[in-house]
């Protein structure tokens, strides 16, 4: 028995590029319909597969709106860490804001603020991201911690010091938030941090 040398190289590779265009169709629909917008047979129909390949990749529609959440924040709002906590933090307020102007990321905000009463699960999927993209940032404050670049803190306080602003500017639209909006918000949150550590 032989094997392709070609196949034997890239193994998943087009398993890669079909999951990418599910990815990125299920970005589009959502940014353009909203949630309910998001369908298989309309999934399918954008990727160019079958609707076979969407019940295998996703065999609920749970476990579609959860790993679409997560792969909007990963790609839009990543969480740096290039050793210069001030900057990581400024790209990732500065990433927030971006993406919260996007067709796409108002539609995620909408699962974030969905109400805690709704039956269809999504406000407790939006919570679960919460709570993952929330430990991703703690981890990424404690090695500045460890590194004298902060005092001790919490990612969740960091996290509404941080997206506060951004939210009143997107609301407000008067004008784009910019790079030097995120890093004189971050350095304002890192000295009263400072200050508060040595009261």
């Amino acid at each position: 028995m032989t094997v392709d040398p070609s196949r034997a190289r890239r193994p998943g590779g087009r398993t890669r590029q079909v999951t990418e265009r599910l990815w990125a169709a299920a970005l589009d629909i959502l940014a353009e319909q909203g949630v309910d917008g998001l369908q298989y047979e309309e999934l399918a129909s954008r990727a160019h597969v079958g609707r076979a390949t969407v019940y295998r990749r996703w065999p609920n529609r749970d476990d579609l709106f959860r790993d679409v959440l997560a792969r909007f924040a990963e790609i839009s709002v990543p969480i740096d860490d290039t050793g210069d906590v001030v900057r990581d933090l400024t790209a990732f307020l500065h990433s927030f804001a971006e993406a919260s102007a996007t067709p796409t990321g108002r539609a995620v905000l909408q699962i974030l603020l969905r109400r805690a009463d709704k039956a269809d699960g999504l406000h407790r999927m939006g919570l679960e991201l919460l709570d993952r993209r929330t430990d991703d940032l703690q981890r990424r404050l404690d090695r500045a911690t460890e590194a004298g670049q902060l005092p001790p803190t919490e990612a969740a306080f960091i996290n509404m010091m941080l997206a506060g602003p951004v939210q009143w500017f997107v609301l407000r639209r008067a004008r784009p938030f910019t790079l030097s909006d995120a890093r004189e918000i971050v350095e304002l949150v890192v000295a009263g941090l400072w200050r508060n550590h040595t009261e």
